[in-house]
C-alpha cells in the first residue's frame, strides 16, 4: 500500500505531493468545504496512487470529492484528470474553456508531449492519459463561483503562462490557488530575509506583458497566501510581486534583443535569476540556490524564445 505523502495546512486544506520527477516539485491541494471536497490540480497519471492514499488516510469517502479542478492542461497539472475521474464517481471536472476539449480528448496533448519526450520518457513522466467523460466536464468562465459545500472558490482567467490558465480565489482564507501564475518557489527558496519566487514560463503561449498583468491582478485582492503548484503554501512577506514583475520585465527585454541564440538566452535567464536571488540572500547563498533552478531557467528561456519568434 502506498504511504501517503502530504502536509496538512490550515483551514481544511491539504497539500499532496504529486511526486513529479521528485519530491517537493509539484503538488495538488485537497480543499474541504463542510461535507464536500475539491481537488485542485491532478498531477500526472503517476500521481494518482498518492492522491488516493491521502484520501484513504483522511477517511474521505470517494463520493464526497465533488470537484476536480486543474488550473490548466499542462500535464504536470492535469495529466491525472481522466484517471481520477474514474476513481471519484461523483466528481465534476472544472477547467478553463480553452482547455476543456483537450481533457475530453487528450490525443493532441499526448502527441505533443511524445513529440518532445519520446514515448519511453513520456510514460515515465506522465503515465497514462485517460479521457474525461464529456458529460462530467464543465468550462468555467471568468468570474464564475464554484461551490464546494460551505466553501466558495472564484475563478479568474489569467493569461501570460498559458492562454488556458485559471486561478481560484478562496474566500475563506483570502488566498489564491495560483497554478503557475505566481511562479515557482520551492522549499529551498524560502529565506528568513524573504521568499524568492521565479516566473514559470512555457515553451508556447508565454507573454511577459500579460503575465505581469495577471500577477498584478492577483495582488490587487490583497491575498494573505498563495498556494503554488510548484511548490506549497507561500505566505506573502512582501516584495514577491515586485520580484516577479522585475524578472518578467527582464525577460521581455531579452525577447526584444536580436541575434541571441537559445544558449545565450538561457545564460541570460540564469543571470537574471542570480541577480534577483542576491536581493534576498548573500552572493554565496545565491550561488548555491541557483543550480537547482537550472531546469526552470531552461524552460523559461524556451518561453522567451517562442515569444520573441511570434512578435
Amino acid at each position: 500500500m502506498t504511504t501517503p505523502v502530504f502536509e496538512a495546512l490550515d483551514d481544511g486544506i491539504f497539500c499532496i505531493d504529486a511526486l513529479y520527477t521528485g519530491p517537493g516539485i509539484a503538488c495538488c491541494y485537497l480543499v474541504q468545504g463542510g461535507d464536500e471536497w475539491a481537488l485542485i490540480e491532478t498531477g500526472t497519471g503517476r500521481s494518482v496512487d498518492n492522491i488516493l492514499a491521502v484520501t484513504r488516510h483522511l477517511g474521505i469517502d470517494r463520493a464526497a470529492l465533488r470537484h476536480i479542478v486543474p488550473t490548466h492542461v499542462h500535464l504536470d497539472h492535469a495529466g491525472g484528470a481522466g484517471a481520477l475521474m474514474q476513481q471519484f464517481p461523483e466528481a465534476q471536472l472544472n477547467v478553463h474553456p480553452r482547455g476543456l476539449r483537450h481533457l475530453v480528448d487528450p490525443t493532441r496533448l499526448i502527441d505533443s508531449a511524445m513529440g518532445v519526450y519520446g514515448e519511453k520518457l513520456f510514460r515515465k513522466l506522465y503515465g497514462e492519459l485517460l479521457p474525461v467523460p464529456e458529460d462530467r466536464a464543465k468550462a468555467l468562465e471568468d468570474g464564475e463561483r464554484l461551490t464546494v459545500g460551505t466553501r466558495t472558490l472564484t475563478v479568474r482567467h489569467t493569461r501570460g503562462h498559458a492562454d488556458h490558465h485559471a486561478c481560484y480565489y478562496d474566500e475563506q482564507t483570502r488566498s489564491w490557488f495560483t497554478g503557475d501564475m505566481f511562479g515557482v518557489s520551492y522549499p529551498h527558496q524560502r529565506y528568513p530575509s524573504g521568499n524568492f519566487v521565479m516566473p514559470a514560463t512555457t515553451p508556447t503561449q508565454f507573454d511577459p506583458n500579460r503575465y505581469i498583468a495577471s500577477v498584478q491582478g492577483l495582488a490587487r485582492d490583497e491575498p494573505k497566501r498563495m498556494y503554488l503548484t510548484h511548490y506549497g503554501a507561500l505566505d506573502l512577506a512582501g516584495g514577491e510581486v515586485e520580484l516577479l514583475v522585475s524578472q518578467l520585465s527582464a525577460y521581455a527585454e531579452l525577447g526584444s534583443q536580436e541575434g541571441l541564440e537559445p544558449a545565450d538566452i538561457e545564460r541570460a535567464v540564469m543571470d537574471v535569476t542570480r541577480t534577483h536571488l542576491e536581493q534576498r540572500v548573500s552572493v554565496t547563498a545565491a550561488k548555491e540556490a541557483l543550480e537547482p533552478l537550472r531546469m526552470d531557467a531552461r524552460l523559461n528561456a524556451q518561453g522567451i524564445a517562442w515569444w520573441r519568434s511570434r512578435r
